[in-house]
């Protein structure tokens, strides 16, 4: 009878401690895709990629770090409206931050020969039509740069927050030869400066528990070891010109938190987990945690688990397609 009255005793308290526990549970997931489809070959399995995710029922958002389209792809209305479309297929809500390919490369002459800058207005009114939300199955609300700013044009930069943690998309794409338009590239590199910081002072003012940030350009091509890169390939590892402007932020603003900084690139198509930033004195900033995600021919995906309360908040999950 006693014995009894005990396991009943110990039955409830495990099952109170379940309730609470379950009911407490911060954690959540969501997906990293990018550099992706490309081209129609790649269509088949992007679909298959889609549906992948579209299963995992604790995805709570798609994050695609930008280049819809390969470079030499044609950037016609029909082309990019038909990436929008095919993209639209995540249940999930669907954040998007540009790539060059999406804009900048349609100047080429095997891309259509475009105004670059005529493209990127394009792009913006298919990619991001609403304000203040997403796309994909269920839009979520984000809050966008050109909300009450000096920089209005820019509805791709967004922000939200979900369990203590902040979220960015910025626009950052990478040169690799002089910009068409001096002027523009700085209107970007200083909207995209302003709301990286931003970022960080909405996650010091709510005391977030980490910052995630995603944007197209990789600023770090090669990474590792500092005094054995120098020594292979000297000076491989240094800032990138055109992305000058960004590391002296991240490292400030990085330092300054004192909590885990993800940053999350695209651009090279090399899936990878390493910690890439440095101070002025050459020290490892520890709390950054750089993500590159898959790209072309990779059809694959990642997929980020976040818990508020651990020391390390982000843990990253490759996910690959058959």
């Amino acid at each position: 009878m006693a014995n009894g009255y005990v396991m009943r005793i110990l039955i409830g308290v495990i099952f109170f401690v379940f309730s609470f526990t379950a009911l407490s549970n911060d954690n959540f997931s969501f997906a990293i895709i990018g550099d992706n489809p490309y081209s129609n070959a790649n269509f088949s399995k992007y679909g298959r990629l889609i549906d992948q995710v579209n299963s995992n029922a604790e995805i709570e958002w798609v994050i695609h770090l930008g280049d819809v389209k390969g470079g030499q792809e044609s950037c016609s209305d029909q082309e990019l409206l038909r990436r929008f479309n095919l993209n639209q297929r995540f249940n999930a809500p669907l954040i998007v931050t540009p790539g060059d390919n999406d804009w900048l490369d349609c100047k080429r002459e095997g891309a259509g020969g475009y105004d670059e800058y005529e493209r990127l207005e394009y792009f913006r009114s298919i990619f991001y039509p609403n304000q203040g939300l997403s796309t994909g199955g269920r839009p979520m609300e984000v809050l966008q740069q050109s909300e009450g700013s000096e920089y209005p044009e820019f509805v791709e930069n967004t922000l939200w927050e979900h369990e203590s943690i902040v979220f960015a998309a910025v626009h950052i794409v990478a040169l690799t030869e002089p910009a068409t338009d001096p002027a523009q590239k700085s209107r970007r590199d200083s909207a995209a400066s302003a709301w990286i910081r931003n970022a960080f002072r909405v996650a010091k003012e709510n005391d977030a528990n980490g910052i995630f940030l995603a944007v197209q350009a990789d600023p770090w091509i090669l990474s590792g070891p500092r005094s054995i890169a120098r020594r292979l390939c000297g000076d491989c590892i240094d800032p990138r010109p055109t992305l000058a402007w960004l590391y002296p932020i991240l490292v400030e603003e990085s330092v300054a938190f004192d909590k885990p900084v993800m940053f999350s690139n695209g651009s090279t198509h090399v899936f990878r987990i390493d910690k890439p930033l440095y101070d002025e004195r050459n020290q490892l900033v520890e709390n950054f945690t750089r993500l590159e995600g898959f790209g072309n021919p990779s059809v694959h995906w990642v997929s980020v688990l976040v818990e508020p309360d651990k020391p390390w908040v982000f843990s990253v999950r490759e996910r690959l397609v058959e």
